[in-house]
């Protein structure tokens, strides 16, 4: 825990406490080796802006909770907790909205327990970005990669960081990591439009896509991203990945409403998830993961059959094109 007190960090801010500008929701279970330097990463910001932190324990097992409890003791004012009594993420609720909605701040960002940021000035440099450019609704940077022990992985974890349009937003053609972002804080999210969904960030992008942009900001220390044994996503085989693949890509489309310009671009990406898929199992031989795409296909009666035929081809070209023509 650091040495610095809550009235001195509140000594820095050109407002009262109670009346945060930036929200953190920091997301923990069973992160008793790695809470405390996530909340310290937190703590040590240096702003001229009052913020809040808002920890949501999902029912942990483990020493986190006593740890958040003595947090909370010695910034009384700064942190605020949501103790579950039941694991939420087990009954398929999004463990990021409970804290969204408890939310003070203008702007929101989140930080899991087993991440950390390494920048002091990550909240004061992404506060100033957004209070001047209002076309943007949400700032993000990068990450390294750690393992358990602090080590680095890998210099970043974003491999093609970039500025996003709002109709890359809402088509779910970014790659934004959640440790990274600050966004202004809007209605329009909801627990019933990210319950359910594994990939439930896409989906927060998407409905920020709404009110605008998103930003790229490299000139801010690249935070640090927890590689974990037995993930949620490496731990799902082929086909299941492919199919919460296909679902994310479906459910974007159903909340799109009467765009029919964006409604046609993701039935596109819908049809290419399936060539891809058929094409990638059939050259390297994997025939069982083969026919469960096709069976899926068969399931899904609004996926038209000729239009995946037609893209194969393009799937083709695109690959011996990313081959032997970069």
């Amino acid at each position: 825990m650091i040495s610095k007190t809550e009235k001195e960090i509140i000594k820095q801010w050109q407002g009262i406490y109670n009346k945060p500008l930036v929200s953190m929701c920091c997301i923990t279970f069973n992160h008793e080796k790695f809470i405390t330097k996530a909340l310290d990463s937190m703590l040590i910001q240096e702003t001229d802006f009052p913020f809040e932190i808002i920890i949501r324990d999902d029912c942990s097992t483990d020493n986190t909770r006593n740890i958040i409890q003595e947090y909370t003791e010695k910034f009384p004012h700064i942190i605020t907790t949501i103790l579950e009594t039941e694991n939420q993420y087990s009954k398929g609720l999004n463990p990021f909205f409970p804290a969204y909605e408890k939310a003070k701040g203008k702007y929101v960002t989140i930080l899991e327990g087993d991440d950390y940021w390494r920048d002091k000035l990550k909240l004061q440099k992404q506060v100033d970005f957004l209070e001047k450019n209002s076309e943007y609704i949400l700032s993000y940077h990068n990450s390294i990669i750690v393992d358990e022990n602090d080590h680095q992985i890998s210099e970043k974890k974003n491999p093609s960081p970039a500025d996003y349009t709002q109709e890359a937003m809402l088509c779910g053609e970014v790659l934004i990591l959640t440790n990274t972002v600050m966004f202004r804080k809007v209605e329009n999210v909801t627990a019933e439009q990210l319950d359910g969904i594994l990939n439930a960030d896409t989906v927060l992008w998407h409905l920020l896509g709404h009110y605008g942009k998103s930003k790229y900001q490299e000139e801010i220390e690249y935070a640090a991203y927890r590689t974990h044994t037995g993930g949620v996503w490496s731990n799902l085989d082929k086909f299941e990945q492919f199919k919460k693949a296909l679902q994310i890509r479906q459910h974007l489309r159903s909340l799109l409403d009467n765009d029919i310009k964006l409604i046609n671009k993701l039935t596109y990406k819908i049809h290419y998830h399936f060539a891809n898929s058929l094409y990638t199992s059939f050259i390297s031989g994997d025939f069982s993961f083969f026919k469960k795409i096709i069976e899926e296909l068969n399931e899904n009666k609004d996926i038209g059959k000729a239009k995946i035929l037609i893209l194969i081809p393009k799937v083709f070209f695109k690959k011996i094109k990313s081959k032997y023509f970069r």
